[in-house]
């Protein structure tokens, strides 16, 4: 994997274990209502799904980290690419999807798919 596609991952993975914990930890502060698209009185009806989200983005932010590892550090260089790869494809295609199930969210759905994107077009395209 050559370096700025690492990059790339590196800061999607950084990106989703951030946003992942505000799901989890925040997604009942008012002041997020607006990015969440709740209102106060959906917060207890939304914490099943806004919980899960958190820790499905967390645990991509993982395999990426993981991934990364291994490209770098294991010796398993081919093992460590697939499994990056396999998260930002999967996080690009769902930024793509967050876009098509609700309009709103299209800046959201940008920064969900813009750096797992570049990740693979750097990795596809500059070998």
């Amino acid at each position: 994997m050559n370096l700025l596609s690492q990059i790339f991952a590196g800061a999607t993975a950084l990106t989703l274990f951030s946003v992942g914990l505000l799901e989890i930890l925040r997604h009942g502060d008012q002041r997020l209502f607006r990015i969440f698209l709740i209102r106060p009185h959906d917060v207890p009806a939304v914490r099943m799904w806004a919980m899960n989200i958190g820790a499905y983005n967390i645990a991509f932010a993982l395999g990426i980290a993981s991934g990364l590892w291994m490209v770098n550090f294991s010796g398993d260089a081919a093992g460590g690419s697939a499994i990056v790869l396999f998260c930002c494809a999967s996080q690009f295609f769902l930024g793509i999807w967050l876009w098509i199930t609700e309009k709103r969210l299209l800046i959201s759905a940008i920064g969900q798919a813009i750096g797992p994107g570049l990740a693979l077009v750097f990795y596809f395209f500059l070998r």
